[in-house]
This record gives C-alpha cells, structure tokens and sequence, in this order.
C-alpha cells in the first residue's frame, strides 16, 4: 500500500451519500493541488473518497468548494476510456485522516457558518489531526 499526505483546494461542495448494499457513509471529492514546475504552475487532481466517521466529520465541519484542506490516505489509480478512445488514468486517494490548512483569509461575513464539528473556524483546527483507523465497516466500499 502506497500511503500519500498532501494539501489542496476541494473543487466542489461535498454531499454525504450512503452505500446501497453496506449502507456506510461516504463522500467523494476531487482536490485540486498546485506545485511550480520550472517556473510554471501545474495543477493535479486527485479524486479523493472519505468513509464512515471521517466522511461526517467532513461535512460537518462545512468544507466546501475552495476549502484548503491536507489529506492523508492509500493512493491508487483508475482505468477510464476517453471520448477519442484513448485510455486514460486518474490518481485516487482513500482518504483515512484529513485537517483543515489555513489560508491566511479570515471570513469578514458572519452569516456564513464556517465553523467545524469542535466549534473552532477552519484556521482554529489545523492542529486538530483526526484518522477513525479502526471503522472497518466501509472497506468493502473502497473504490480501489
């Protein structure tokens, strides 16, 4: 098992789903991650999945699209066909532990509800370091 740690933006708000036969929760998410190659900026995207305590724990924390967030987790790939029927490949990332990263903005409108399960705002809780290594029940649902 190759394991990976990195940080990234969540490219769109997230929605907890529920598996049909095993009835675990779990939450699909693509995290869009920058690095400077030769002077240039690249972006990877890592289509990331999160099971059972750790998918709640993210939704309940409000990330959302734009939240800058490290994840830690199995990597794998997946196979897919592209319209020109040449073969293509995604990078995956099973997400077992997650935290939030500051970005150095602080919300100035006090309507939007950008506090996580603990009460703490995003850039409070990048100490927090949480991985549910033990919920077993959600392996079968694993997407690799």
């Amino acid at each position: 098992m190759m394991t990976i740690t990195g940080f990234g933006r969540i490219t769109k708000d997230l929605e907890l789903k529920k598996g049909k036969e095993s009835g675990c929760v779990y939450v699909n998410f693509s995290l869009a991650v920058n690095e400077v190659i030769s002077g240039k900026q690249k972006v990877t995207y890592y289509e990331c999945t999160a099971f059972g305590t750790e998918a709640e724990r993210l939704v309940n924390a409000k990330a959302k699209k734009g939240s800058v967030i490290q994840v830690t987790g199995k990597l794998g790939t997946s196979e897919f066909t592209r319209d020109n029927g040449q073969l293509g490949y995604s990078l995956k990332i099973n997400v077992h532990a997650w935290s939030y990263i500051p970005n150095g903005k602080k919300d100035t409108d006090s309507s939007k509800d950008t506090n996580n399960s603990n009460g703490q705002t995003p850039d409070q809780s990048t100490d927090e370091h949480h991985e549910d290594a033990g919920d077993t029940t959600c392996l079968d649902d694993e997407p690799f």
